[in-house]
């Protein structure tokens, strides 16, 4: 935050100095405004200057919506802002007919909503793990989903008017589908949030939630897939190859895919999930009564399960985990594939995965 301070304090001087230039220089204020608009020194200064500020705005509005962020989630941030930064300098190369400050200006703001989104998905995901949430928690998340989903839709709304009024394909066609994608993501991240807090009612107990997850993500990937292809044929066609696009198209297929492979070995899981024993007190205290998923306290009875491995976990926290991965959170033992030295009868097949 101090280095932060003393960057905006910087942009504020530099750009006092060439105010000051430009007006000293130029006594009228015609002139003045005609140096401030066509100098590249004085461009420069001013766009630092709002650049300065619209990271002071990006801390205020993360202080407000999620509080401190986790270290996880910076990390995830700057790995998918790499990404975002390369596929914004292919796009220029697209676009490079229509370079401007305005376009400059959409790019920066386009930048930032993404990184909102990015870091309101991880909240949600973390939430959804976290048994103990603060109300106010709750608030802000869900306030912040409401407030993305309506700039999404305000900032559709313009670029497609913006197109219509130039009768033809304009640069303000790549912002509309990036905002079609966000809007899109924005509107699953929260149907997903619903599921979860539905889930986190019933105790953990809702086995149709993996089910409504799945059929959410994968209409989600769906739409994603149609959207980006349709904006690669116009943009092919108009402008040339979008190389900024193949990377988007690869993903997207690729989660899709992803998507259909972990159902189906989803519903394999939650089929057995009646085989897990309940954990015993006696369980619970050869764990110390903690889960290893969430850090938190495991303390009411048969909402607890034990692999045969010996670790307990909480149901909905299991439940969560083996969506992903069925392997145990702590020994990394296949959870339908006793150890060796497991006392279960190899006819009965009853913990073997077929």
């Amino acid at each position: 935050m101090i280095s932060l301070r003393k960057y905006l304090l910087l942009s504020l001087t530099a750009a006092a100095a060439v105010f000051y230039h430009a007006f000293a220089t130029r006594i009228q204020f015609f002139p003045a405004a005609m140096y401030l608009s066509t100098s590249k020194l004085a461009v420069a200064a001013v766009g630092n200057l709002s650049f300065a500020v619209a990271l002071c705005m990006y801390n205020l509005v993360i202080k407000v919506f999620l509080g401190s962020l986790r270290e996880i989630e910076l990390e995830r941030v700057k790995e998918k802002l790499s990404s975002a930064i390369m596929e914004t300098c292919l796009a220029l190369t697209i676009f490079r007919e229509e370079f401007n400050l305005s376009f400059v200006g959409m790019f920066t703001l386009l930048t930032f909503v993404k990184v909102f989104h990015w870091l309101v998905q991880d909240r949600v995901d973390y939430i959804e793990v976290t048994p103990s949430v603060s109300r106010l928690a709750h608030t802000r998340i869900v306030s912040f989903l409401v407030v993305l989903l309506s700039l999404d839709i305000c900032f559709l709304h313009h670029t497609i008017a913006a197109t219509l009024a130039q009768k033809g394909h304009s640069v303000q066609l790549l912002f509309a589908f990036e905002y079609i994608i966000l809007a899109s993501a924005a509107a699953a991240t929260f149907l997903k949030y619903i599921l979860s807090m539905l889930d986190a009612a019933m105790e953990g107990r809702w086995d149709g939630k993996g089910t409504y997850v799945f059929y959410l993500e994968l209409l989600t990937d769906m739409l994603h897939l149609f959207v980006y292809c349709i904006f690669f044929v116009i943009v092919f066609t108009n402008y040339g190859l979008p190389l900024h696009l193949i990377r988007d198209l690869y993903m997207t297929f690729r989660n899709l895919r992803n998507r259909i492979t972990d159902f189906l070995r989803f519903r394999q899981v939650t089929a057995r999930m009646d085989r897990f024993p309940d954990a015993t007190p006696e369980d619970l205290a050869r764990c110390d009564g903690i889960c290893i998923i969430c850090r938190e306290e495991m303390v009411a009875a048969g909402l607890n399960k034990k692999l045969h491995c010996g670790h307990v976990f909480h149901l909905h926290c299991l439940r969560s985990w083996l969506e992903r991965q069925q392997n145990c959170p702590t020994c990394r033992t296949s959870v339908f594939r006793p150890p060796p030295d497991a006392h279960t009868d190899a006819a009965d097949g009853g913990w073997c995965c077929t």
